[in-house]
């Protein structure tokens, strides 16, 4: 399923939410505010998700499983790069060869 999510699928998506699935705490919400499209050629691409969230919900970095109504759910390694009063934001990077078509 990750495979098949590009940038131009979570772009669609900009500004919706994405429930957390935090064991350790009620789910909540990650907001995606940012989609960046990085380097691709025919074997490589590079993108990456930022995510905002409340300030009353720490995530650490690690994989956590995150679920939207029309992209279902996948696991995300999320890092948090940023805080302000509003909440803190977290990363998803992605870095993966590109399966050739035969």
């Amino acid at each position: 399923m990750l495979e098949e999510l590009k940038p131009t699928t979570f772009a669609k998506h900009l500004n919706s939410e994405f429930q957390v699935q935090d064991p350790a705490a009620q789910p909540f919400a990650l907001k995606l505010i940012q989609v960046v499209e990085g380097t691709k050629t025919a074997q490589f691409e590079a993108f990456s998700l930022l995510f905002h969230g409340p300030a009353a919900h720490f995530i650490p970095q690690g994989i956590h499983t995150i679920n939207h109504t029309q992209l279902g759910e996948v696991d995300l390694f999320l890092v948090p790069v940023g805080k302000n009063d509003n909440g803190f934001e977290y990363e998803a990077i992605f870095n993966r060869l590109v399966k050739s078509k035969k």
